[in-house]
């Protein structure tokens, strides 16, 4: 199983939202249809800075061996 890299998501997905946030300043048109795509994206940052801190905040445990 391959393991995600989510420092590499959320840059993925901080590209996404400064793209469509870019494109609904420039025509009022987008904004409608890109809103519901933002909120989405927000809220999966959301989630992944979650899953990151919580990635890193836990110990690994050592186990002896013998």
């Amino acid at each position: 199983m391959r393991e995600i890299n989510k420092s590499e998501v959320l840059y993925n997905i901080d590209t996404m939202i400064n793209t469509l946030e870019y494109d609904s300043m420039r025509s009022p048109g987008k904004t409608k249809v890109n809103a519901g795509l933002l909120v989405n994206l927000y809220t999966l940052k959301d989630i992944y800075i979650k899953e990151l801190k919580n990635s890193k905040a836990a110990p690994k445990k050592e186990v002896a061996n013998g």
